[in-house]
């Protein structure tokens, strides 16, 4: 799965403006740092809960936003990026779909986010116990708009038994949402070209993560 994507991602280019390059590369792993620590201290029950000021609030207002990083993970009440980093207002544009699948509204999202608000670090974050990807796995019946979605979950769902045939259960579950994490960066990457050439040129960086919903750790995947 990690070699498919290394495939669409290729050999990094050298960026015309090295400082630039080089500024992302920082921009990025900074961003990266930060999110670790908050997480260490969000697991500790140690949150320091930074920018949730009324002062952060208005100047936010004033001079809009520049977040840390672009996080596309799942619409779940259990998980929060800006409580699991231990971050704040304007840090973390968030991009939340059930079952943490990339549709033309999430591409866009990512889109905006990366190219207009020029965040630095991408990260596609999937979860331990996702009920999306249980109701997926065990082929449960949906009615409306939940068909569709379960569909998209579908071909992360036949790799992970092709390449784990002997997981069942929560494990094969959890399994799977790693796997769409995999399969999510590579949709982004493939249906959004720009995105992939900040990525290449070095001026952006992309991650996958899990986490896991019972101890709170986030646990990091690699680009």
């Amino acid at each position: 799965m990690a070699a498919l994507l290394i495939n669409i991602l290729g050999t990094a280019v050298h960026a015309d403006n090295s400082t630039e390059k080089n500024t992302g590369i920082k921009a990025a792993d900074t961003s990266l740092v930060l999110l670790k620590e908050g997480n260490i201290r969000f697991m500790k029950g140690s949150s320091v809960y930074p920018n949730q000021t009324s002062h952060q609030r208005k100047l936010l207002a004033l001079k809009g936003q520049t977040p840390l990083a672009t996080i596309v993970t799942a619409a779940d009440s259990r998980v929060d990026p800006v409580l699991i980093f231990d971050r704040g207002l304007g840090d973390l544009y968030t991009i939340r779909t059930a079952g943490n699948v990339a549709g033309s509204d999430a591409l866009a999202s990512v889109e905006f986010s990366m190219l207009s608000l020029n965040t630095p670090l991408l990260i596609v974050m999937g979860n331990t116990g996702s009920p999306i990807i249980k109701a997926a796995v065990n082929k449960t019946k949906m009615k409306g708009h939940m068909v569709q979605l379960l569909g998209k979950l579908e071909p992360a769902i036949k790799m992970t038994r092709v390449m784990n045939p002997s997981l069942e259960g929560d494990k094969l579950v959890n399994k799977v949402a790693e796997t769409n994490v995999r399969q999510v960066m590579r949709d982004i990457l493939g249906h959004c070209p720009e995105v992939l050439n900040k990525i290449r040129s070095g001026k952006a960086q992309i991650m996958g993560a899990i986490y896991d919903t019972d101890s709170g750790a986030v646990y990091w995947l690699g680009p």
